[in-house]
């Protein structure tokens, strides 16, 4: 009997001694983990940018037309495009304010599924942020940007293949039997549906089909111009003038600032940055001379992301030709006479009585906007030479940015 109760005292003694420790390890261990893995949802601010989007909410549902901003756009939810409609979709750092992750840009005829976009609850946590989407059909523009002094990662998957998005700017195409996936700038691990895989760096394309074809490093469209992201000093490849029209201020306005240009860094973007403030005219501008050749091309399309934070005068002013953002390409034709080709982008609504030019486009607001060109070389007069490339501020008052300029030659 004795016995037996000195072998129970032992084993109690033994197993609260296990406890003990355990309790004394396992804790700590576990609430460690728990500060590492935790996450929350980060904001997503979705906007039509062209025509009506249809946004199903949760995957379930109904498909609502989307007229307006939301930022109710949980996860598991549709996005549809028809072919007039383009939409962005904007994935913010929750601790950080207003800091940018990802910017998605959905283009027409696109059918896209946002499955996750997580961050870290803890600053103790060493995980990134998460971005996780399926683009199904149509066409994407990616941006990803670290945020909150955090690393992101992307991930984007298609019927054909699942690739893994660093910092950079990236594009997906998927088109029936195959996806087409570029990247503009960074690194990409791309996983095909066989299970083939291919590492991308700036400037290299891939292409997944429905088969168990390996995939290959190609090279993407040639870019004629130089430091289009802004990463350098505008020094290198550009050069900036300035239109200052003199006035008579009225008493109760401050001193005109002079109309400026420089590059910057704005929500981790590297961009040039057109800013004035003042009344009567003024123009400030960037201009790379190319001088270049292009007869041969297949192809030629201009490629930009641009932002209009603020601006005086309503849409492109009282005749037009006064938009926040403008690029002028100015080429001789195939039939020796010269041309200059326009697109303009603003912002603020255009007052009734004012005109506007049919290549001018008004975006959102302190939205970052990707624009792509029609192909220059399906135009009346196609190209033969490109002189130049200019990209300007017009207007009184004026605050813009913009990034990734690219001239993209296909052979």
């Amino acid at each position: 009997m004795t016995q037996n109760r000195e072998r129970l005292a032992w084993i109690i003694l033994l197993v609260s001694f296990t406890l003990c420790v355990g309790l004394a390890v396992g804790v700590p261990l576990g609430v460690r983990q728990f500060l590492r893995m935790a996450t929350r949802a980060q904001p997503i601010l979705l906007q039509p940018l062209h025509g009506t989007p249809g946004l199903q909410r949760g995957g379930h549902g109904e498909f609502i037309a989307l007229q307006s901003p939301t930022w109710d756009v949980p996860a598991g939810s549709f996005l549809v495009t028809d072919s007039a409609a383009q939409a962005l979709l904007t994935f913010h750092a929750p601790a950080s304010g207003s800091e940018v992750v990802a910017t998605v840009q959905v283009y027409g005829d696109t059918r896209l599924r946002f499955q996750s976009a997580r961050s870290p609850r803890f600053g103790l946590s060493s995980l990134p942020h998460h971005v996780g989407l399926r683009v199904e059909s149509g066409r994407v523009r990616i941006t990803v940007s670290p945020a909150g002094g955090r690393r992101t990662v992307a991930k984007l998957h298609t019927p054909h293949l699942t690739a893994e998005l660093t910092a950079g700017s990236y594009e997906a195409r998927v088109y029936g039997p195959f996806t087409e996936f570029i990247v503009r700038e960074g690194d990409a691990k791309v996983v095909s549906a066989g299970g083939s895989v291919v590492s991308l760096n700036d400037n290299q394309r891939t292409i997944a089909q429905a088969g168990p074809a390996p995939l290959e490093a190609l090279p993407t469209a040639r870019n004629l111009l130089i430091n289009g992201d802004f990463r350098q000093p505008l020094e290198v490849g550009w050069e900036t003038y300035t239109v200052e029209v003199s006035t008579i201020q009225p008493p109760a306005y401050p001193i005109t600032v002079p109309a400026t240009v420089q590059t910057t860094t704005f929500a981790g973007r590297p961009a040039a940055r057109f800013f004035r403030e003042g009344i009567g005219h003024a123009e400030v501008g960037i201009r790379q001379t190319l001088n270049q050749n292009v007869q041969d091309l297949a192809s030629l399309i201009l490629h930009l992301n641009v932002m209009v934070q603020s601006q005086s005068l309503p849409g492109c002013g009282s005749r037009g030709s006064e938009c926040p953002i403008i690029v002028r390409i100015d080429y001789q034709d195939v039939f020796g006479g010269d041309q200059t080709w326009y697109h303009g982008f603003f912002s603020s609504p255009r007052a009734e009585t004012d005109p506007l030019y049919w290549w001018s486009d008004q975006i959102p607001f302190q939205t970052w906007v990707s624009y792509d060109s029609e192909n220059l070389m399906q135009s009346g007069a196609p190209p033969a030479v490109i002189k130049s490339v200019t990209i300007y501020a017009s207007g009184h008052s004026f605050d813009a940015l913009v990034t990734e300029v690219e001239l993209l030659a296909q052979e």
